[in-house]
């Protein structure tokens, strides 16, 4: 389809119908006996190969959360280049092969088109999600055509008919994707985990294209481009308020994207950054530079306040945090005027290793709070409800069109 809306209606009916079929006949194609091994296999691939997208997004989901929580993800020291390997070698390094084995003269222009390929299946993992999740559920739908337009030439035109798609509330979700990716982004590079960075800014460059595309593709209306029609004034006035209201949606976007920026700048960076400061402090042993790092940081945590606003404790107090940091730098600077092999130095460096070890892990312990503030969640329930709102208002106009169409004949 040409249209991106219509696209997705398309993927959503064929995501959606495959999981069915699945759950309808799968179990009956693996236990007969006269169906052989590798039909079977074949026929669970192809029935079962939309659950991908909800794994896609489950990934998605949970690896900024655990890389800004500061999990251990190199259980085995190579594990991410394994992973960046295996999604290489599975997925377009199978593709490419393929191509090389079935194309002669156009494979080079298929393999050219193939990152444009990848960007466009990993933007669709939210349509194909919810696809998946209705027909997991058993949730019945009405079957809904893809428009055709009958576009043979470059030169001819679709977006003036009468029934091109709007774009759908699955477009907000894409859009809510597309900046949770680019934060993702950050939290990779500021964690020091930038071999994730590839992984999470192919999806967000997916979940960005697709929602733009909705965007840009919707038009209320209208007419046949062959035909001379000339709009009413009810037209006119939704076809400005359409643009208005997706100029106001882009805004509202950058400008949350602006304040997760300064957010993240302002509240959790400072943290990252004491993080490494304390690794800095445990494998130093110079006195004189772990008093300059324990000031810098007192300077960049808070001297009051406690983030954990469920059940807080004492270890997630920064007064308390900070007064520690004030006995570990009296301990530095007596220790700075102990002789280096003397018994006394060891164990004052061992004593205030393990005091920045503890401080550490208190410090990592609050960063997922930090994003889970109050605030930030206030701030992102507003925002969140005055996208619907926009949204509301362009699904109002466009049943008012509608309508309009009706009593008028059009």
């Amino acid at each position: 389809p040409v249209q991106m809306n219509g696209a997705k209606r398309q993927q959503f009916r064929w995501a959606k119908g495959s999981i069915q079929c699945a759950i309808k006949l799968l179990g009956g194609i693996l236990l007969k006996r006269k169906i052989t091994i590798d039909a079977k296999l074949q026929a669970f691939v192809q029935l079962t190969r939309h659950i991908v997208f909800p794994l896609m997004l489950i990934q998605f989901l949970a690896l900024p959360i655990l890389l800004a929580s500061n999990v251990n993800l190199y259980i085995v020291s190579f594990l991410p280049v394994v992973t960046l390997v295996t999604y290489v070698a599975m997925g377009p390094g199978a593709y490419l092969f393929i191509i090389r084995n079935m194309y002669d003269k156009n494979r080079k222009e298929k393999a050219i088109a193939m990152p444009y390929l990848i960007i466009y299946s990993m933007g669709m993992a939210v349509n194909n999600t919810i696809a998946v999740i209705d027909a997991m559920v058993g949730k019945k739908s009405e079957f809904l055509r893809t428009p055709k337009y009958g576009i043979v030439k470059n030169t001819d035109d679709w977006r003036t008919k009468a029934y091109n798609l709007p774009f759908s509330k699955t477009t907000l979700l894409e859009l809510f994707f597309g900046i949770y990716g680019i934060m993702a982004i950050l939290i990779a590079i500021y964690s020091r985990n930038p071999i994730w960075v590839p992984i999470i800014a192919l999806q967000t460059m997916g979940f960005l294209y697709i929602a733009c595309m909705s965007f840009s593709h919707t038009r209320f209306k209208r007419g046949n481009s062959k035909i001379d029609y000339t709009k009413t004034k009810e037209e006119t006035m939704s076809d400005i308020i359409h643009k208005l209201a997706v100029a106001g949606i882009v805004a509202i976007i950058c400008f949350g994207a602006y304040l997760a920026y300064t957010g993240y700048q302002n509240d959790v960076y400072p943290m990252d950054l004491s993080i490494g400061l304390f690794d800095r402090i445990m494998a130093s042993s110079e006195p004189k530079t772990i008093m300059t790092d324990i000031n810098a940081i007192k300077g960049y945590l808070p001297a009051l306040g406690n983030p954990v606003w469920i059940f807080p404790t004492d270890t997630t107090n920064f007064t308390r945090i900070q007064a520690d940091l004030d006995v570990m730098f009296a301990s530095a600077e007596k220790i700075s005027v102990v002789p280096r092999d003397s018994s006394a130095f060891h164990t004052g460096m061992m004593d205030v290793s393990l005091r920045a070890k503890i401080i550490q892990k208190q410090i990592m312990d609050m960063v997922p709070y930090m994003y889970a503030s109050v605030s930030n969640i206030l701030f992102a329930s507003i925002w969140i409800a005055v996208i619907i709102g926009i949204f509301a208002i362009l699904k109002r106009k466009k049943q008012s069109l509608e309508a309009f169409d009706k009593s008028e004949g059009v």
